[in-house]
Order: C-alpha cells, then structure tokens, then sequence
C-alpha cells in the first residue's frame, strides 16, 4: 500500500504560506489594505479588528452587524453575507487578489 502521507506536503504548505506572507507585505508597502466588497450593497469595507482598529489580514470580527449571518455568543463572525468578497483597498478603489498582484507587478515602482 502506498504511504500517503509525505514530508513533502508539510514542505509545500510552508512553502506557499511564506509566497503569500511576501505577497502580502508586497502589497501592504504599495498601499494595499485589506478590504471587504459587499456586491448587494455595492460598499467597500476596511477589515478591522473588532476594537474598529485597522487590521493587517481579512478579519471578519470587525465588520457591521448588517453583514454577519451568525456570531457566537463572545462576538467572533462565523458566518457574512454571500454577497462579500474578500480583496483590498487603495485609494478608495477594490481590487481582487489577482488584480491587486497583477497592479503590483505592473505599476511603476518610485524612485528611490
């Protein structure tokens, strides 16, 4: 039979978590923030902590009430609206995960 667990996998995993560690960063020093577009609505939503602190990552903790489904009883989003999609945020503009990459690589970079 043949083993199907591998050393690899565990090796991928941290291989494609640190690809997207840079990427985020990447994106974060070109203004990038990570964001919420609700599609029914047509808003844009800053992820936040639910303190209304901005957050780092998508956070779904920190979004209005009017967009999450369920929360547990100590106030953690389980559950948002179909209608959200992740992204980012620059200059009041949404940007998928792939256009915000694809802006990144194809921006000029400033001189310094």
């Amino acid at each position: 039979m043949k083993n199907l667990t591998s050393n690899s996998r565990p090796e991928a995993l941290r291989h494609r978590q640190a690809e997207m560690t840079r990427q985020l960063v990447a994106l974060h020093a070109l203004g990038f923030r990570p964001a919420f577009y609700d599609y029914a609505t047509c808003t844009l939503h800053a992820s936040r902590h639910p303190d209304g602190r901005p957050a780092g990552f998508h956070n779904f903790d920190g979004l209005p009430d009017e967009l999450v489904v369920v929360r547990t009883d100590c106030g953690r989003a389980i559950a948002v609206k179909s209608s959200l999609m992740a992204g980012f945020e620059r200059d009041g503009y949404f940007f998928t995960h792939a256009t915000a990459l694809r802006a990144a690589q194809e921006w000029p970079r400033p001189a310094g």
